[in-house]
């Protein structure tokens, strides 16, 4: 919201910030946070940095997580949420060193792509003496034997 401001006797109204000429160069910048709009808390804002709302000053508490590497497990894992990330969250692919002949039951499908990859799925329908998986760079089964 903007202010009545006094200047040599001049009155100026709304003026929603004031520029002041530094005599090293530059401006400094004075605005009104009396009453800023938005309605941030230290929950909205980043750890260590501050902000005025409402005319007081808010010091953030947002913590940030840098970049991390996830190994698939049998277990889930979370990220927390009310973080900022800072770096790439990475989850490694799942690497399936078990998946052979010997391994596949009868009437099982394995599905192997990507997640919006429908058309990666082979299917062991008979008796299965042998199979060989493998992949190119679009992730499909390009045969079993």
């Amino acid at each position: 919201m903007a202010q009545n401001v006094v200047i040599n006797g001049v009155t100026y109204q709304n003026v929603p910030e004031v520029d002041i000429p530094l005599s090293g160069g530059g401006t400094a910048k004075f605005m009104d946070t009396t009453y800023a709009s938005g309605g941030a808390t230290a929950g909205d804002i980043l750890s260590g940095k501050k902000a005025f709302v409402n005319g007081s000053e808010v010091t953030g508490s947002i913590s940030s997580k840098s970049a991390a590497t996830y190994t698939p497990t049998t277990s889930a894992q979370t990220i927390n949420s009310g973080q900022y990330l800072s770096g790439n969250q990475t989850i490694e692919a799942v690497v399936c060193a078990n998946l052979t002949a010997a391994n596949i039951a009868y009437g099982v499908t394995v599905k192997v792509g990507t997640a919006t990859d429908d058309d990666s799925v082979a299917s062991v329908t008979g008796s299965l003496s042998s199979a060989t998986i493998s992949q190119d760079g679009t992730t499909k089964v390009l045969s079993i034997s």
